[in-house]
């Protein structure tokens, strides 16, 4: 399987992803790992309205996330989660995952502000916290040009803060 990145982002399929990040790390296909949208026909079809032709549109439930990326080993895959809930589950079955990347999760789901773009709650910080003990990389990132704040160092030593 060839992850050439692994994003949480709760807006999943945006000009940030399709402009900035798919051309950056050269992905192929997208993958949207959610048993929710999954489960959702009229949502996964939009976002394949949104997914340009060149590249390749998988919607799977979590739970099917290591057997999608099996089959899609030869390509280049953007990877997208809405949270990160979703992403130490899919550890918890078996994806190797070293590094993820926050995009963009919302103030509307409360927490503190670690950018702009990105509010993390308790819940939120205790799976940074969970990640990071199995030796996954949680960076924040909206795009490339950004600079990459590694969130277990922000949250290092801190209780947690709401």
């Amino acid at each position: 399987m060839s992850i050439v990145l692994a994003r949480v982002d709760d807006r999943l399929i945006h000009g940030q992803v399709v402009e900035g990040w798919v051309p950056y790390v050269r992905a192929r296909a997208v993958i949207i790992a959610s048993d929710e949208i999954a489960d959702d026909p009229v949502r996964r079809r939009l976002l394949g309205l949104i997914v340009p032709d060149h590249l390749r549109l998988l919607v799977v439930p979590v739970r099917e996330l290591g057997k999608t990326l099996k089959e899609v080993e030869s390509v280049n895959v953007l990877l997208l989660f809405e949270d990160l809930s979703d992403v130490l589950a899919a550890m918890n079955l078996g994806v190797d995952l070293d590094r993820v990347n926050l995009g963009n999760l919302h103030h509307v789901r409360g927490g503190v502000e670690v950018t702009p773009a990105i509010f993390l709650n308790r819940n939120d910080i205790q799976l940074v916290r969970d990640l990071s003990r199995k030796g996954v990389k949680v960076e924040a990132r909206e795009v490339p040009e950004s600079s990459s704040l590694n969130l277990a160092d922000f949250f290092a030593g801190s209780e947690p803060l709401v």
